[in-house]
């Protein structure tokens, strides 16, 4: 994750400006957002929006939660196996609390088998689960979190992380937001750079879903 150059508009509590999301499979799923109308094949839920290109999640109110997904299934194991497909996906977002007001708890990247957005709920859950479904195996769902708020109750390691939820969130992998700038010759830097999840700043992130044997 690394912060671009960008700046967002400055009253938009959460804005995913551009998306893009490979799946390696022998049908392989190939998509690209650059930027966001009404004609692209998203399923808008609850406060989320889109508005000028921006694809907005959640507004100024109290207890917001929005949710978008792709309109198509995408094909993430292998027919009657247990293989799981690998993907890779970049996007650019910006978490811009507004003045004055308690800033929200984050956002998440999610597959999940089912539409929709019953059974979820704002705030600690951000939008993802709720009290009673929470780490409950028949979830099916995997997400990545941008959590800017510390829960005791999921194990939060801080108000400032990305973790790695697996029908919970309780993360399995949890880490302190930011990067690793890359070198002129191509290697990695020694020296970890922290990101402010929620400055209003726009920010590029990279998943990638390999399968290790």
């Amino acid at each position: 994750m690394k912060e671009t150059n960008q700046h967002p508009k400055p009253l938009l509590l959460l804005i995913l400006l551009s998306a893009i999301l490979s799946l390696r499979s022998a049908l392989a799923v190939d998509f690209v957002f650059n930027g966001f109308d009404s004609s692209d094949m998203l399923l808008l839920y609850s406060n989320a929006t889109v508005e000028s290109r921006i694809l907005t999640l959640t507004n100024s109110t109290n207890f917001s939660i929005g949710r978008a997904l792709y309109k198509s299934k995408i094909p993430a194991k292998a027919p009657n196996s247990s293989y799981v497909y690998p993907f890779s996906t970049s996007f650019i977002f910006s978490i811009a609390p507004y003045k004055n007001t308690l800033p929200g708890h984050g956002m998440v990247f999610i597959f999940t088998p089912v539409t929709g957005i019953e059974g979820t709920s704002s705030s600690q859950h951000l939008g993802l689960f709720n009290r009673t479904n929470d780490d409950t195996p028949s979830n099916h769902v995997f997400g990545v979190e941008f959590d800017v708020f510390k829960n005791e109750e999921f194990q939060d390691i801080n108000d400032n992380h990305v973790g790695i939820d697996v029908n919970s969130l309780k993360s399995v992998k949890a880490h302190e937001a930011g990067y690793w700038p890359e070198n002129s010759d191509g290697s990695d830097d020694k020296d970890f750079k922290k990101l402010k999840l929620n400055s209003g700043e726009n920010y590029q992130v990279w998943i990638d879903c390999i399968r290790i044997s």
